[in-house]
């Protein structure tokens, strides 16, 4: 006859183990089981029941209670599960976002889980980190003036003023997720690579209570309780304590902008003696300006206008002469030689991809950008440099400069 060992009982035994394990589980509670655990306030219910004989009689089956019980089918023994309220606070934001100095309701996003075991309101506040600390390869110098925090309605996606007006999480079930934006503006003397850093803190209130945010909640002291006690599970986040019922985590504005250079130079383009030979600035000479305008920044800028008002003593040559031909040839007029064509006194150009620069302008009050009324030069860039592909009107995109020429005879 083949014996069983104690550590490998034979199957019907095992049988009998794996059919008791999946009935103490059922018995074990109805209450729905998430990813955050057992719903709290759920009631864990298990009875014993004994199955005996005396002198080879089988006797009643004698079921347990709390308080023990010598016959019948006694009475189960239960308690609640507690609240362990827990969060998880996460911004979806990849890198930092791009912000302009001045800039209004400029937003960083984040997500919002219960990762408790409880229906709970969240609190939602932001805060500002100290300067000096880093995120996304930047490091924190000013703050945001107030910064507003609102849920998304889930009527659009991405945040919209009038319709992600809720400032409170209301009603998160356990194991959901809510999207949070935080919303600010952005000082308006702030320049190229400053970062401010900011943070969303979320912190548990009581649910249970649609359409108002609920109590603040308070960790249960001493002993366990009957009653649904409250335990505090959260990590540390970015800008608040393990087990404080919130977390938060970071996210960043950093200035990326436009540097406009504006730089004005004379060059002496001839002399009625000297011609081109080193011409001087008396009477009769012609000098050109340049205007520059260069984006150092990084961002792009679109330009507007520039104006310049010409003194009385020069004379504006209308044809954008060379000066060549030697000292006759220092005239606006003829034997003067225009760099393009008679009447036409602007040259823009400009540096990058635009198409068709340089480009040559009349002085007349037409629709080409570039403009002459009485003394007062105007270029208009957003007509000067228009629309094309890879370009909006009047961009000039970082690294690029636009220069404007003109000359005046000095009278």
């Amino acid at each position: 006859m083949k014996c069983s060992s104690p550590h490998n009982p034979p199957s019907r035994l095992k049988s009998g183990i794996a059919a008791l394990a999946v009935a103490l589980s059922v018995a074990i509670g109805t209450g729905t089981v998430h990813a955050a655990g057992t719903a709290s306030n759920t009631t864990i219910s298990n009875t014993a029941t004994l199955n005996y004989s005396v002198g080879g009689t089988a006797q009643p089956a004698i079921g347990s209670s709390p308080t023990g019980n010598t016959s019948g089918a006694g009475t189960a023994t239960t308690f609640l599960v507690d609240n362990r309220v827990n969060v998880t606070v996460a911004t979806t934001d990849a890198t930092f976002v791009s912000v302009v100095p001045g800039s209004t309701a400029r937003v960083t996003t984040f997500t919002v889980t219960n990762t408790g075991n409880t229906v709970q309101d969240f609190a939602l506040t932001s805060a500002q980190a100290a300067n000096g600390q880093t995120l996304f390869a930047g490091t924190d110098n000013f703050n945001t003036p107030a910064c507003s925090q609102f849920v998304e309605s889930g009527a659009t996606a991405g945040y919209q003023a009038g319709q992600d007006t809720a400032t409170f999480i209301d009603e998160l079930a356990a194991d959901a997720t809510r999207t949070v934006y935080v919303v600010c503006d952005i000082p308006a003397g702030q320049i190229n690579n400053d970062q401010a850093i900011v943070g969303l803190i979320a912190t548990a209130r009581a649910g249970g209570g649609a359409g108002a945010q609920g109590a603040v909640l308070t960790e249960t002291a001493g002993a366990n309780t009957a009653a649904v006690d409250i335990v505090f599970g959260d990590a540390a986040g970015t800008d608040d304590a393990a087990r404080d019922a919130a977390h938060s985590s970071r996210s960043a504005y950093r200035v990326v902008s436009s540097t406009l250079t504006v730089t004005k130079t004379a060059t002496l383009v001839c002399d009625p003696f000297n011609s081109t030979t080193n011409p001087k600035n008396i009477p009769g000479a012609i000098v050109r300006w340049t205007i520059t305008i260069a984006n150092t920044g990084a961002a792009s800028a679109t330009l507007s206008t520039v104006t310049d008002t010409l003194q009385a003593v020069t004379t504006f040559d209308a044809n954008l002469v060379t000066g060549a031909g030697g000292a006759a040839g220092c005239l606006s007029a003829a034997p003067g030689v225009p760099e393009n064509a008679a009447g036409r006194g602007f040259k823009v150009a400009v540096t990058g991809a635009r198409a068709g620069f340089p480009k040559f302008f009349t002085t007349a009050n037409d629709a080409d950008g570039a403009n002459l009324n009485g003394a007062v030069v105007t270029v208009d860039y957003v007509v000067a440099m228009p629309v094309e592909a890879g370009y909006t009107a009047g961009e000039l995109k970082a690294g690029e400069s636009v220069v404007v020429t003109f000359n005046v005879t000095i009278n």
